[in-house]
């Protein structure tokens, strides 16, 4: 009887112990998908509207959705991957051959900061202010990259070296808003149907 009980119970582990690498598997998945979207967006939805940073509404707002949903302690920095793999092909139209290195910085930042403010997760401002920080990180690496190698990109030609880092910020902050946003009300809609 107690043969049986072991294996059964060892059983029981192994089937927990694949479904939990299956689980983390499927996520692992999500968070590289989260990333091909919002560059697929920022490719599909290239328009000259003159204003620097304002695909940051969606990219963060994806990559915070993507950041607050997974348990992983890295979850944006797996997104950032699938964007950065996803930019190794030059068929989206973006001339920056360095745009798959400066578009993984936001996700690599949002951890980093998410990780630091354990105790301010909860707080829309904070998520907003770290989103905004993060996305940020694409005109600073720019403007190294600019002062450092003479690449010149636009938004500091048309705009100078200030319009960019407030106009990116702004923009993170509105996506980083809206993607905590949505995902406080997704969390709430499935906690419903849970009890």
């Amino acid at each position: 009887m107690e043969r049986q009980t072991g294996k059964l119970q060892v059983k029981t582990i192994s089937g927990l112990t694949h479904s939990s690498s299956l689980a983390r598997l499927l996520e692992i998945l999500f968070l590289l998908g989260i990333g091909v979207i919002a560059i697929l967006l920022h490719a599909r939805f290239k328009n000259p509207i003159n204003i620097p940073g304002h695909h940051g509404l969606e990219f963060m707002g994806l990559l915070m959705i993507g950041r607050m949903s997974s348990t992983l302690r890295y979850a944006s920095s797996v997104s950032s991957v699938g964007i950065g793999l996803l930019l190794l092909f030059p068929i989206f139209g973006f001339n920056d051959p360095l745009m798959g290195f400066n578009y993984m910085l936001p996700g690599v930042m949002l951890d980093i900061c998410y990780q630091s403010g354990s105790k301010l997760k909860k707080y829309a401002l904070f998520l907003a202010l770290i989103a905004g920080i993060s996305y940020m990180t694409i005109p600073f690496s720019r403007l190294l990259i600019s002062l450092s190698t003479g690449y010149q990109y636009g938004a500091f030609i048309k705009h100078g070296f200030v319009t960019p880092f407030i106009s990116w910020f702004a923009f993170g902050l509105a996506g980083g808003l809206l993607g905590a946003g949505i995902s406080n009300i997704f969390t709430k809609f499935l906690s419903k149907f849970s009890k």
